[in-house]
Order: C-alpha cells, then structure tokens, then sequence
C-alpha cells in the first residue's frame, strides 16, 4: 500500500491550525519576521502582527487570525475569497466533521482491510483533537541562563538552554532591550494554547514559569531545537518593528464569505494518489 492520508487537501488546514501555535513570538503592537530552517535546510518564513490582544499569523499560503478576548480564531483562504471562524472546540469539531466527510468518500469501493486502516486513521485523529487529558508524563523542564550573548538584529541577547530531564532540547537567545508583550494578556494566550494543545502536558517550554518570565521581560530572537546532537530546527527573527495596526487588518475582508470546512474541503482539488490500488 502507497497511499498516505496526508496528501488530501485536509493537510492544509491542519498546517494552518498547527501554525496557530508553533511561534515563539506573538508581539503587541508590533510585526515580527522569522525564519523556520530544518535540519535538510528547508526554509519557511511567517510574519505575526499583534495589537490589543489581536494576533494575524501570515505565511506565503496562509492567514490565521486569533482574538485573544473573544478566544475566536478566524482562518482565512484567499484563494477561495472564503474564511472560517469559530472558537477552539469549534475548530476541532469542524475539522473533524471536514476529515470525516472526505474519508466517507474515499472510502467507497475499498476493501474491507482498506477500511479498516482508513477508519483507524480517523479514529486516531479524533482522539487527538478531542482528548483533553495529557497522553504524556509529566517530565522535569528546566531554564536556564548561561553565560553566553549575542548581538541579533542590534539587540544584545542571553543565551537560555531548555533541558528536558536533563537532556538538552532548545536554546533559546532573550533580549530585555524591547518588551512587545507588555500589552499582551499573557494568562488568556497560554490558556487559549492549551486549549488547543492539551495533550503537551507539563514537559513543555510554555508551561513553565521561567518561559512566562522570559515573554514578559522581553522576546526571544532566536531559537535552535536539538536532536540528539543535531539541530532539527532553528528559527530566527529577521525583521522587527513596532507599527500602529487597524482593526480591520484583523479581519478578513468584507468581500469574503464565511464558509464550513467541509465546504472549503470540496474546492480543493484532490491529489491524485494510489488508493484506488487498495
């Protein structure tokens, strides 16, 4: 079997949802840059523009908009001239209702094996999204500072390492030298995290206390993720800036329509794959 569930349509909002959360940086008041490299060198950029607890997360593909105050997130496809939004339990449920609705119609004319593994899929998924108990122990998180610094975009950073029972995971690189968070409620952004990612349990960065120290007294420019001996990922900020943002900039635009899902799945073209081999 060569199919592989990930290349239907779906994957594009779950890379959008999954973007919601990955960046370190949520900046009030200000537009922020960064660069996300792996380990093969692949590169991808994002742009984050925050004010008054308003956060609008761009990539070449995608816009992602989250209220803070009215814990809503609105998920825009340009492409379409279509958006979604509703709050983090809606999202899960529609995107479950969305994989739902294509897995029924793939699965038609599969045999019974074939069904049984896309059915498995699903089953996972749903679990998943839905679960709210931690499916991982909780592990020991430990910050903390070193000696080293280094000038990134003018600012001068300290060098922070994340050990995870004791191995060595992150090292992040914090200025004190400009404070974007200071308009930001910090205690609504980590709840509203945890809300869609209830599953990290306590052997996380964000849900340490010295990470909180860390976003109130400044922003981390530059961060590398270990494996092993490796680097897996590093994102750096390239741009900067602080800048007066409309309220309407985080809205998508009143020509767009709000749609399901499950509607925005059926635009999509499907890639042709091998299941039919099944």
């Amino acid at each position: 079997m060569n199919y592989n569930p990930i290349n239907l349509p779906l994957k594009s909002i779950f890379s959008i949802i999954l973007l919601i959360f990955t960046s370190h940086c949520l900046l009030a008041g200000w537009v922020i840059t960064e660069e996300r490299t792996d380990y093969y060198g692949n590169k991808a950029v994002q742009t984050t523009f925050i004010q008054d607890n308003l956060i609008r997360h761009e990539t070449q593909k995608s816009i992602a908009i989250i209220d803070l105050d009215k814990k809503l997130i609105t998920i825009v496809f340009s492409q379409y001239k279509l958006y979604w939004k509703g709050t983090t339990q809606e999202l899960k449920e529609s995107t479950l209702d969305a994989y739902e609705s294509q897995m029924e119609r793939l699965r038609v004319g599969l045999n019974e094996s074939a069904r049984i593994e896309f059915d498995s899929i699903f089953n996972n998924l749903k679990n998943q999204l839905l679960d709210t108990t931690s499916r991982f122990p909780d592990l020991s998180v430990e910050v903390l500072q070193t000696e080293e610094e280094e000038e990134i975009m003018g600012y001068r950073c300290r060098k922070y390492n994340v050990l995870i029972d004791s191995v060595l995971t992150e090292s992040i690189w914090h200025t004190n030298e400009i404070k974007p968070y200071n308009d930001i409620n910090l205690k609504n952004m980590i709840s509203f995290m945890n809300q869609l990612t209830p599953n990290s349990g306590k052997g996380s960065l964000n849900q340490t206390n010295e990470y909180l120290d860390l976003m109130k007294s400044g922003v981390m420019l530059k961060s590398i993720e270990y494996a092993g001996n490796d680097t897996a990922y590093e994102v750096k900020v390239t741009k900067l800036r602080e800048i007066g943002i409309i309220r309407d900039f985080f809205e998508p635009p009143p020509s767009y329509r709000a749609a399901s899902f499950t509607d925005i799945l059926n635009l999509m073209p499907v890639r042709k794959t091998d299941y039919d081999e099944w």
